[in-house]
């Protein structure tokens, strides 16, 4: 059936309203992909040449020949249905659009879609902003999530995280029965070189202990810096003799190598297995009490606790 006038003149004040809106505002062909009208800001955007121009000529990274896909269209081979809303980025001018696209009838009873592009430039930055800003905050709670567990000196467990992983150790002793042990090592006569060398000296020699002995125990042991120049570790399913076996090797470990500036420097060991009726403390207690009868006893040696 023929439009009456009043159908026509109807859809010409749409057509010129549309004409001067600050958004561009075309219509495609489905037939052949053929632009068939385009309003002001479009002509001006993309030359006055865009009327009867292929879609694809204008929208190459539309990744559609007559309108555009979604991402998942285009990347994840989504069936090549019309999307409603989509984004998309024009490499040449450097813009970013929200697409609105519709299928309609025509004038001439065709079929056709209206696409509908708005500059969303100042949202987009400010997405990356957000971002940016998350991964920043997300990188500062990690920073400060290690700072709460590890010595800033020997980059070792601190104190308070050792305290977390004997706790778990001394609660599977309880409920299973499995058996666990600590070695507690100090830097003999560490005094001497932090008056002789000076505090520098000192730390570098603690730094240097410290990885000796991280990298000569299990991946499942617990190492950390107890205090001062003491470094307890943590040696799950691990008896007393097996425990006195690695404070023995580490000790001709440290007593073998040269630390920067100082040379030679030796280390005492104090060893202890977890007893059905202690706690933490008294473990901890009886490992202190060996490493000071190692002291006692001339320094370089491991001693276990009763």
């Amino acid at each position: 059936m023929d439009a009456s006038p009043a159908m026509l003149d109807f859809d010409r004040f749409l057509l010129t309203v549309v004409y001067d809106l600050p958004n561009l505002i075309f219509v495609v062909d489905q037939a052949d992909g053929t632009i068939v009208y385009a309003n002001q800001h479009m002509c001006a955007t993309l030359g006055a040449d865009c009327v009867g121009r292929r879609f694809f000529e204008l929208f190459a990274g539309a990744g559609g020949d007559r309108h555009f896909l979604s991402y998942a269209q285009q990347h994840e081979s989504a069936p090549p249905a019309l999307p409603r809303q989509s984004e998309y980025y024009d490499d040449e001018s450097e813009n970013w659009y929200h697409v609105q696209q519709r299928g309609i009838t025509w004038i001439d009873g065709s079929s056709k879609v209206v696409c509908v592009l708005s500059e969303i430039n100042a949202l987009k930055r400010l997405q990356k902003d957000l971002t940016e800003a998350h991964a920043t905050l997300a990188f500062k709670n990690r920073e400060l999530e290690i700072s709460a567990r590890t010595d800033r000196l020997t980059s070792l467990y601190n104190r308070y995280q050792l305290d977390l992983v004997i706790t778990g150790e001394f609660q599977r002793f309880r409920r299973y029965g499995k058996p666990f042990s600590v070695l507690l090592a100090d830097c003999d006569q560490f005094k001497q070189v932090n008056d002789a060398y000076g505090h520098q000296a000192g730390d570098s020699v603690l730094i240097d202990l410290a990885r000796l002995l991280q990298s000569n125990i299990r991946a499942t042991d617990t190492l950390g810096r107890w205090g001062g120049e003491e470094f307890l570790a943590i040696l799950p399913e691990t008896t007393l003799d097996s425990a006195a076996q690695l404070a023995e090797k580490l000790r001709a470990i440290v007593a073998a190598h040269a630390f920067p500036a100082v040379g030679h420097k030796t280390a005492s060991f104090g060893v202890a297995q977890i007893q059905p009726a202690e706690n933490i403390k008294d473990l901890v207690g009886r490992a202190d009490k060996a490493l000071y009868q190692a002291k006692e006893k001339g320094r370089n040696r491991i001693e276990t606790a009763d």
